[in-house]
């Protein structure tokens, strides 16, 4: 994956780290260990696409890749595609990253950002790569998808942006989404966090046994005056 610039840059991505994601990026499938896992997404009533995300837990060590993009009736009206991976360490049976690195792209623009080292570049072709601080927290792909419990608070982050997220409650909880998809015994975690200018919204996320591992197998992000955004695991083609 090539990134290019006519304009001169005024700092530099780390190529090391780069091509590790990267190459983590085109071999990830072929270990045994991974579990894959693979969401519908839904905006309302509206099919939105889907998100697969492939993730390896190994000696403390974890390694997480995904890929994300829109499609059906959601394209009327938004258009984005997105590859994301991270490496880090289980601590206390919490994700820990240690590098974050996001491909963004939109109808008419693509962003590259790379957050390790204590810093985060983001680059665009179009324009000069730039740096800020690296933010506080993992990432919150790692977060979601590695945590198999209902935690009471945590600081996540995209890369640029931290934002806390705090547990509302829980509880047992039994789900039904039709035949393609995950059906059994959950634990809901609810939870609810400030995005960009206090805006508040809620996260609930359904944790199921599948494939002798506790897994979201039924995310709903709530945003007020909003549709709920809905991703929900399939488990039959």
């Amino acid at each position: 994956m090539a990134i290019e610039s006519s304009e001169p840059m005024n700092c530099s991505i780390n190529y090391t780290v780069l091509f590790l994601l990267i190459f983590a990026l085109e071999v990830f499938g072929s270990s045994d260990d991974t579990q894959a896992l693979v969401y519908d997404a839904r905006v309302g009533f509206l099919s939105a696409g889907t998100l697969e995300v492939n993730m390896t837990v190994s000696k403390g060590r974890y390694e997480l890749f995904g890929d994300v993009r829109t499609s059906g009736a959601i394209e009327r009206f938004f258009r984005w595609r997105g590859k994301f991976a991270a490496v880090g360490f289980m601590v206390e049976e919490t994700p820990r990253t240690r590098a974050y690195l996001l491909f963004e792209e939109r109808k008419n623009s693509r962003k590259v950002t790379l957050a390790a080292h204590g810093k985060t570049t983001i680059h665009r072709p179009s324009s000069v790569s730039r740096e800020v601080q690296y933010p506080r927290g993992s990432d919150l792909m790692s977060v979601l998808f590695l945590t198999d419990h209902c935690f009471d608070s945590a600081w996540v982050h995209d890369g640029e942006d931290a934002y806390e997220v705090v547990r509302m409650g829980s509880r047992q909880t039994f789900v039904k989404q039709g035949k393609a998809y995950f059906r059994g015994s959950t634990k809901l975690c609810r939870y609810r966090f400030n995005y960009d200018k206090e805006e508040q919204r809620g996260l609930d996320v359904w944790l199921g046994l599948h494939r002798d591992r506790w897994v979201p197998v039924r995310i709903r992000v709530r945003v007020p005056f909003r549709p709920d955004a809905l991703l929900r695991l399939r488990t039959r083609r």
